[in-house]
């Protein structure tokens, strides 16, 4: 009989550490498409989540990190610094942290809706309680009940299920789903990870400035244009700072290789880079490229604007992406507070 995952998904491989791009049996995700075809004839054990492409074809159900990837002495996102992780995940160990996958979808753009990359989020498997704690205040304070229900509350009704399900997804008219979100990365404290993994070729400059444009389109809300012009200027020299990450000698991201930019638990930002290597090696020798830091920050508003940038608003990276997200955390939040650690070993 398979495992269930915290999040309430089957999983048949939950113990096991999963290299970031490797590809064996697939576990599907209730909001994932299933048309990937990809024959699979390596590792059993692993459990794969199947993207709807086939370019690349599945995300990593888990991944396993370092326990603080962004540290407060993390070097600058000016620093030439070589700092690496480990390919993938594993092999994971007390030392490690276990990030589950929460949703994914694919980044499109155009009329033609030309595929980009494929974007997954990773929640710190520790802190699924808080995600849960701090979705489910957001809701009550959001709505008519205010704070003072919030502590008595074990669970959602049904009714206050589907209501939160429409906020999160059909909510950008009001901006509620987007304020709710606002709330949870701002007080929360859940580490989690954007796992990016282009379907072609794909310059730094595209993306940044992709991310860039999100971070001016909801400025709102960190309070720029409402604040003391010093704020505003921090807020600039951070944005500034955002984009020197992705300059320097590297132009951009290959088709299939990883991005990934994590969050910490204050907010601060690191991203990391999948180090190129020959097709031929991989094929051959099944060798794959260390995680290399491009820099990182520590204002925590960088972070938190691109990470709503896909996950609330009117207008974010992948529809597909937020929907398959909000699954993941309706998954959540219909268990009663409090239990969902006991399910976190």
């Amino acid at each position: 009989m398979a495992n269930q995952d915290p999040i309430g998904r089957s999983q048949t491989a939950y113990r096991n550490p999963i290299l970031l791009d490797t590809a064996p049996p697939v576990s599907p995700l209730p909001s994932a498409t299933t048309s990937a075809s990809t024959q699979i004839t390596e590792d059993p054990n692993q459990d794969l989540v199947p993207t709807g492409t086939s370019t690349v074809p599945f995300f990593p159900r888990t991944i396993h990190l370092p326990p603080s990837p962004t540290t407060t002495d993390a070097p600058s996102s000016t620093s030439t610094a070589t700092r690496t992780l480990p390919y993938g995940t594993g092999p994971a160990s007390a030392a490690s942290e276990e990030y589950q996958l929460l949703g994914l979808g694919i980044r499109t753009v155009s009329f033609l809706r030309i595929q980009v990359y494929v974007v997954g989020l990773y929640v710190a498997k520790s802190d699924l309680p808080k995600l849960q704690e701090g979705m489910v205040r957001a809701f009550f304070t959001s709505t008519a009940h205010g704070d003072s229900t919030v502590s008595a509350a074990t669970t959602l009704v049904d009714n206050e299920k589907a209501q939160l399900r429409h906020e999160l997804v059909e909510g950008p008219k009001d901006g509620r789903g987007e304020k709710m979100w606002d709330e949870v990365l701002r007080q929360s404290g859940v580490r989690s990870v954007l796992r990016i993994v282009p379907t072609r070729n794909t310059d730094f400059g595209h993306m940044r400035e992709g991310w860039v444009r999100s971070i001016n389109a909801r400025s709102a809300l960190v309070g720029k244009g409402n604040v003391a012009d010093k704020l505003e200027d921090e807020l600039e020299k951070s944005v500034t700072d955002f984009k020197g990450i992705f300059g320097g000698g590297r132009k951009g991201v290959g088709k299939g290789k990883v991005l990934m930019m994590n969050r910490g638990a204050a907010g601060d930002l690191g991203v990391w880079v999948e180090d190129e290597v020959s097709e031929q090696a991989e094929q051959k020798k099944g060798k794959k490229g260390e995680m290399k830091y491009l820099g990182g920050l520590k204002d925590e508003r960088i972070s938190r604007l691109v990470w709503l940038g896909y996950l609330g608003g009117g207008n974010v990276a992948s529809e597909e992406a937020r929907r398959s997200v909000v699954d993941g955390v309706m998954d959540i939040v219909e268990r009663p507070i409090g239990t969902l650690a006991t399910q976190v070993v």
